[in-house]
C-alpha cells in the first residue's frame, strides 16, 4: 500500500496552489464485479493477498494525512489520495487492477488536466446501463470505469488474464467502451513492467491495452482538448500563411553563420535585429539507431517515429526528414548562437516537413495564451531563457542545499545572461580548464610524482591522483593524492603546483588522513568543504579567502601551509 499511496504524492508534490476550476475529467473507478480463476493460480493469488496485508501500515497513512505535505496539496489531489488509502484497506489481487488503473490514468492525464478527479471506490456494478447511470449520477462523476469481469486461465501452459472493461459516459448516457482485453504472462516492460511469467504480468498486459483505449476515448470527447485542437489548427494556418513563406534576408544570416553551408527555409528576426531563429531541413541518408549513435553530428536528437518505441522497427530505421534551428543573441557586439531542437521525423515531402517542423513554434511560446496573436515575450522565453538566480526560487529552501547547490555555484557568474551566451562562455571556460589541467599534469605533477617514487620508494610506493582543484584564475592548483607506502598504508596528501613554475609543494593544512580502500573523493570533499563551499562538481573554486587564508598564507617570507618537495 505504501507504494500505491506515494505514487501520487510524488507526482503532485510540487503543486502548492490550485485555482479550483471545473474538474475534468471526473472518473469513478469501481472494484471488479466478477472474478474467476483456475485452481492452479490459488497459491499465487493467496501469497499476493498475504503480502498486501503485511505491507499495510495504518499508522503511517494516518500520520501522512495530518502532515503539512498532504494538507498543502490541492483539494482534488487530497481527495484522490484519500480514496487510494481507503481503497487499499480491503485491496486484493483483483482489486489491484482498479488501483493500477487509477494511478496510470492520473499520471497520463495530469499534465493536460491538473484539475482532474479520479476516485477509487470499493463498489461493484452489474454492468447494466441503468446501474452505471445511477452510480454516475449519485456520485456526480462523468465517467464510471467498471471491471465487469476478470478471469485468469491457462492455455498451452501459458497464463492469461481476460479483463472485461466498461466505460460509462454520463454526458452521452452511453457505455463508450464495452470490450474484453487479454494479456499473457510475459513482461511488457516500461510502465507496466512486472516479474516475467507471473499473474501480475497477465493483468498488466491486459490493462496496458485497455487503458490506452480509455485515454483515447476520454481525450477525443474532452471539451478542453477539442478547444485546444481547434486553436492549434488556427495557429497552424497563421504560421503557414503568414510566416512560413515570408521573404527573409538570407544574406544577413550568412554574415553571421559564415561557416555553414546549409540553406535555411525561414528566418525569424526580432525588431532590433539582436535575436533570430533560423530554420533548416534536409533529407538525411538511411540509417538505423546504431548508425545514429555513432554519428557525431549532433549531441541531442529527438526522434519522432511512426513506430512505437517497443517495436523492432523503431530501432531499424530512423525517419529521414532531418530538421533543426539555430537560435542566436547579439551581446556586446558579438553574436552567440547554437544549434538546437534537432529532430528526425517522417514527412512525405520537404514542403510538408517544413510545415510540420515550423509548427513547433506553437510549443515554443510564439503565440499569446489562447490566441493566434504573436507573443511579445517569445524573444525572452523558451528559446531565449536567461540564467536564473536559484536562490530566489521559491523552492530554494526545499531543494537548495540538497539538489541545487552545485548548480547555484556554477551559475553565479552567468545570472541574467541568456542561456545561449552562458553556454558559450561555459564551453570557453571548460576548454581553458582542460588545457590548464593537461599542461600542469603533464609538465609538473606527473614528472614530479615519478621522481618522488624513484627517490623515496619507501614513502611513495604508489600514488593515486584525483582531479585538480583550482580557481578561474588558473594560477595554481591543488591535487589530492592517495599515497601508499611500502607497508601498504594509504594516506591522503595534497600537492600544489603553480602555473608558472616547475616546483611542487605539499599542502599541509590538514594532517595526512589514513584511508581504507582506494576511494578517497568523499574525504577530499569533507576536508576542503569544511573551509569553503566546494565539491568536485563545482567548475572552479573561486573563493579568494580560501586561497589567501588556507593555502597561500605566509609567515615572513615562507608559506605557512606549503612545503616545497625537494628532489
Amino acid at each position: 500500500m505504501k507504494k500505491q499511496l506515494f505514487t501520487l504524492i510524488i507526482l503532485f508534490v510540487s503543486i502548492l496552489t490550485f485555482a479550483q476550476e471545473k474538474l475534468e475529467p471526473t472518473i469513478l473507478i469501481l472494484s471488479p464485479n466478477e472474478i474467476k480463476y483456475d485452481k492452479s493460480f490459488k497459491k499465487e493469488v493467496t501469497e499476493y493477498n498475504d503480502s498486501i496485508v503485511k505491507k499495510n501500515n495504518t499508522l503511517e497513512t494516518e500520520t501522512y494525512l495530518k502532515s503539512e505535505d498532504f494538507l498543502s496539496q490541492p483539494e482534488n489531489i487530497r481527495e484522490m489520495i484519500k480514496s487510494e488509502i481507503e481503497f487499499a484497506k480491503n485491496i486484493d489481487f483483483f482489486k489491484n487492477a482498479s488501483s493500477i488503473s487509477e494511478q496510470f490514468l492520473a499520471y497520463r492525464f495530469f499534465e493536460k488536466f491538473p484539475n482532474l478527479l479520479i476516485i477509487l471506490k470499493d463498489q461493484k456494478s452489474d454492468g447494466s446501463l441503468t446501474n452505471l447511470k445511477n452510480i454516475s449520477e449519485n456520485e456526480k462523476f462523468q465517467y464510471v470505469l467498471n471491471f465487469s469481469k476478470i478471469e485468469l486461465y491457462k492455455k498451452d501452459n501459458v497464463a492469461y488474464a481476460e479483463i472485461k472493461i466498461q466505460l460509462f459516459d454520463n454526458i452521452s448516457n452511453s457505455i463508450a467502451i464495452d470490450k474484453s482485453y487479454i494479456g499473457d504472462w510475459n513482461n511488457p516492460g516500461f510502465e507496466f513492467a512486472c516479474a516475467n511469467e507471473s499473474i501480475n504480468c497477465t493483468i498488466n498486459n491486459a490493462l496496458s491495452k485497455a487503458l490506452s483505449d480509455i485515454i483515447h476515448t476520454i481525450a477525443i470527447n474532452s471539451p478542453t482538448l477539442k478547444k485546444e485542437k481547434q486553436l492549434s489548427q488556427e495557429r497552424l494556418n497563421v504560421l503557414s500563411n503568414k510566416y512560413l513563406r515570408k521573404d527573409f534576408d538570407e544574406q544577413f544570416l550568412r554574415t553571421i553563420l559564415s561557416n555553414s553551408n546549409d540553406k535555411p527555409f525561414q528566418l525569424l528576426l526580432n525588431d532590433d535585429k539582436t535575436k533570430f531563429v533560423a530554420f533548416f531541413i534536409e533529407q538525411a541518408s538511411s540509417q538505423d539507431f546504431k548508425d545514429l549513435t555513432k554519428n557525431k553530428k549532433d549531441k541531442n536528437v529527438k526522434i519522432i517515429s511512426p513506430n512505437d518505441i517497443k517495436d523492432k522497427e523503431f530501432l531499424e530505421e530512423i525517419p529521414r526528414t532531418y530538421a533543426y534551428i539555430i537560435k542566436a543573441v547579439k551581446y556586446n557586439d558579438k553574436w552567440y548562437y547554437e544549434k538546437s531542437k534537432v529532430t528526425y521525423f517522417q514527412a512525405n515531402s520537404i514542403n510538408e516537413g517544413e510545415k510540420q517542423y515550423f509548427n513547433n513554434l506553437q510549443k515554443w511560446n510564439f503565440f499569446k495564451e489562447n490566441s493566434t496573436e504573436l507573443n511579445p515575450d517569445f524573444w525572452e522565453t523558451n528559446l531565449f531563457e536567461k540564467v536564473s538566480d536559484l536562490k530566489k526560487d521559491p523552492d530554494w529552501d526545499k531543494y537548495g542545499e540538497s539538489i541545487w547547490k552545485t548548480d547555484e555555484v556554477n551559475n553565479r557568474n552567468y545570472i541574467g545572461l541568456y542561456e545561449i551566451i552562458a553556454d558559450s562562455l561555459r564551453r570557453e571556460k571548460q576548454s581553458k580548464n582542460t588545457s590548464f589541467e593537461e599542461q600542469l599534469n603533464e609538465n609538473v605533477f606527473k614528472p614530479k610524482y615519478e621522481i618522488l617514487k624513484k627517490n623515496n620508494p619507501d614513502s611513495y610506493s604508489k600514488l593515486s591522483v584525483h582531479s585538480l582543484i583550482y580557481s578561474e584564475n588558473r594560477d595554481l592548483a591543488i591535487n589530492p593524492v592517495l599515497v601508499t607506502d611500502k607497508e601498504g598504508i594509504k594516506k591522503l596528501h595534497y600537492f600544489v603546483a603553480f602555473n608558472d613554475s616547475k616546483k611542487i609543494y605539499e599542502w599541509n593544512y590538514f594532517e595526512p588522513l589514513a584511508i581504507q580502500g582506494n576511494l578517497f573523493g568523499s574525504e577530499v570533499v569533507d576536508q576542503i568543504g569544511s573551509l569553503t563551499e566546494w565539491n568536485f562538481s563545482v567548475d572552479n573554486l573561486n573563493d579568494e579567502k580560501f586561497w589567501n587564508q588556507y593555502v597561500l598564507l605566509k609567515q615572513g617570507n615562507d608559506y605557512k601551509y606549503l612545503k616545497e618537495i625537494k628532489e
